[in-house]
């Protein structure tokens, strides 16, 4: 597919876990799916018509394997572009300020209808908005640019517009950490799933699965567990959101309501975006972990250094929980994401590239210090393990989604997905401790 975490040829990026499903399952897209600054490949630009796209069937109940609810039961002024046209067309003549912008028309409408049938008109007066100036220091105004692009981006965005990554780095210099954002998501995918339960029981996995995540990320006691009733699943869901965005700043709280534009009318993509969006979100900060226990070797503080890698270590442990909701996509449901997601898979994320080509710098710089190397080779091969058990989950999660299916770019789909699962970040740790 699309979004972002996918296979790549031997010679390019190293394949990266969560929406890669999506591109493992694809047969070689037609040749706009490249984006500017990335030549297609020869098998996309021979690929023939894959046909009509599979869509979302309106006449199930909104949940799992169906519509959202918000495409299945729309506020009437949601589901037509004219309130969102009346709304911006208000804003532009009343001074354009940047904190009264209507982002829940046009969000409104947006999840309404899925990001790939919005029409011309509304695209058209949404990219005539003049962007506030770049690296203004107003945050209403930085907020506007952020998202601008995850809206005007149509059929032809990238990882980057899918997700809002924008928005989450500017969020990022703010000082809000990383266990917060992935809280303020999983509670979000709670408080969707929950919302279907009563006309979707096929749910009910999914939203366990969530409110478990949930409740370990964010540290709640137990009583917020996941209960078998659907009734009291619900009563305990909303506890549990309640609870985990008390926590929550306001300004992250904004950023996750504010990205999530799905491609498409599924309930499914909603919960994919968020994942992925975590999953970015540890990627970053194991990037920014192992960048700053670079500079920490090189200035010979030992226990600084463990202490990243050891929290970086454990971040990455902590998806597990997220790839078991993940799981519970339907075949279906991915196949109607993955064909309209098109596009989005040329770009991979740069934060999982900049993890992996990093660590053997770390490792280098560990190996020319005079540090104590049995200090930091222990917890060295513990983020390395957790790297390497979250690629082979992945390549699993790969496997029971979307099967045996050759990947763009000339890549054999999962079987590459299994190979580069078996990379590791520090390929020489063991013989440095061979080698004392």
């Amino acid at each position: 597919m699309t979004t972002a975490l996918s296979p790549a040829p031997a010679t390019g990026p190293a394949a990266t876990p969560a929406a890669d499903a999506a591109q493992a399952a694809d047969p070689a897209p037609p040749a706009r799916t490249s984006i500017p600054g990335n030549a297609p490949t020869a098998a996309a630009t021979t690929a023939p018509d894959p046909g009509p796209a599979p869509t979302v069937d309106p006449a199930r109940a909104p949940g799992v394997g169906g519509p959202s609810l918000a495409a299945a039961r729309p506020d009437r002024a949601d589901a037509d572009p004219r309130r969102a046209l009346d709304e911006l067309a208000r804003w532009q003549a009343e001074g354009r300020a940047a904190d009264r912008f209507p982002y829940q028309a046009v969000l409104g409408h947006y999840r309404a209808v899925g990001k790939n049938s919005v029409g011309p008109e509304l695209l058209t007066a949404l990219r005539a908005v003049q962007p506030p100036r770049a690296g203004t220091a107003d945050p209403a105004e930085r907020l506007l640019a952020d998202w601008l692009p995850q809206v005007v981006d149509g059929r032809d965005g990238d990882y980057d517009s899918y997700l809002g990554s924008p928005v989450y780095a500017s969020t990022a210099m703010t000082g809000a950490g990383t266990a917060r954002v992935i809280t303020a998501l999983l509670a979000d995918v709670v408080a969707v799933e929950a919302a279907t339960l009563a006309g979707a029981p096929a749910g009910l996995a999914r939203t366990r699965a969530a409110l478990r995540a949930l409740t370990a990320a964010a540290g709640l006691p137990a009583e917020h567990g996941a209960p078998a009733e659907p009734a009291e699943l619900v009563r305990a869901c909303a506890e549990a959101v309640a609870a985990a965005r008390a926590a929550v700043p306001a300004d992250v709280l904004r950023a996750v309501e504010l990205t999530l534009t799905p491609t498409t009318t599924s309930h499914d993509e909603q919960m994919f975006i968020r994942v992925i969006q975590i999953f970015e979100a540890v990627f970053a900060a194991v990037a920014d972990a192992v960048r700053a226990a670079t500079k920490a070797v090189a200035a010979g503080r030992t226990g600084a250094a463990r202490e990243l890698l050891a929290g970086a270590a454990e971040q990455v442990a902590g998806t597990s929980a997220v790839f078991r909701v993940l799981t519970t996509m339907p075949r279906d449901a991915f196949a109607v994401i993955r064909a309209n997601t098109d596009g989005r898979s040329a770009v991979q994320s740069r934060a999982y590239r900049t993890v992996e080509r990093s660590c053997p710098a770390l490792h280098r710089a560990v190996l020319d210090s005079s540090l104590p190397q049995d200090e930091l080779h222990p917890v060295m091969a513990q983020l390395d393990d957790a790297w390497g058990a979250m690629k082979r989950t992945h390549w699993g999660i790969t496997m029971k989604i979307i099967g045996q299916v050759r990947g763009t770019g000339g890549t054999a789909g999962a079987s590459y997905l299994r190979e580069a699962a078996e990379a590791r970040l520090f390929p020489d740790l063991d013989r440095a401790h061979q080698g004392g």
